[in-house]
């Protein structure tokens, strides 16, 4: 007989692994350390993952899709293309910098247990159709090569990742306000408009 599946078991199995892969690192955790820092029986972790290549999987794939999904909302949205560029900076970025586990999971375990690539195309493809949006004559990126404008939104937002990682992990005095402030600063300078 098959065990029925709970939500919540599933949800804590996720945060729990999350934040072990973050801490130990993928090989350095084990599915006996997840039994456990959870209190779940190892049969209650494969009635909903089949390995641990597949709890980080969905760690990553869910975290990224709910990003994306916030992401892709503004872009789709009726408002105007600088207020975009703003929403995206003032919101949906800062909710991103609260979840360091996954910060941390996308920088090191992503690349090789997703596609991390094909997500990065994605929100770089996202990014540079708000960027394209903005007016000519309210912006400073009609000169800017096209493959120049994607490389540099790539850069910019790994560097965005990295400085929340490393701001969390060492007394340096960065907050998250402090690399939104700096974001917003650096892309008005660029693009020649107000945010």
């Amino acid at each position: 007989m098959a065990r029925s599946r709970d939500e919540t078991k599933r949800n804590q199995i996720l945060l729990t692994s999350k934040s072990l892969f973050a801490d130990k690192g993928f090989f350095n955790t084990s599915i006996a350390d997840i039994v456990r820092e959870t209190g779940f029986p190892v049969g209650t972790i494969y009635t909903y993952f089949q390995n641990k290549e597949d709890i980080i999987q969905k760690i990553v794939e869910e975290g990224w899709e709910e990003f994306y999904a916030n992401l892709k909302s503004i872009r789709d949205s009726n408002i105007p293309p600088v207020e975009k560029l703003r929403t995206v900076i003032e919101e949906i970025i800062p909710e991103l910098l609260q979840d360091v586990d996954l910060i941390n999971i996308l920088l090191t375990e992503a690349i090789q247990y997703t596609i991390i690539e094909d997500k990065i195309e994605k929100l770089t493809d996202t990014i540079d159709s708000i960027l394209q949006a903005i007016p000519q004559s309210k912006s400073a990126l009609t000169n800017i090569p096209r493959g120049f404008m994607k490389t540099s939104i790539v850069v910019f937002f790994l560097g965005i990742l990295q400085t929340a990682k490393i701001s969390k992990t060492k007394v340096m005095g960065i907050t998250n306000q402090d690399i939104i402030d700096f974001t917003k600063s650096v892309i008005s300078q660029s693009v020649g408009i107000k945010l």
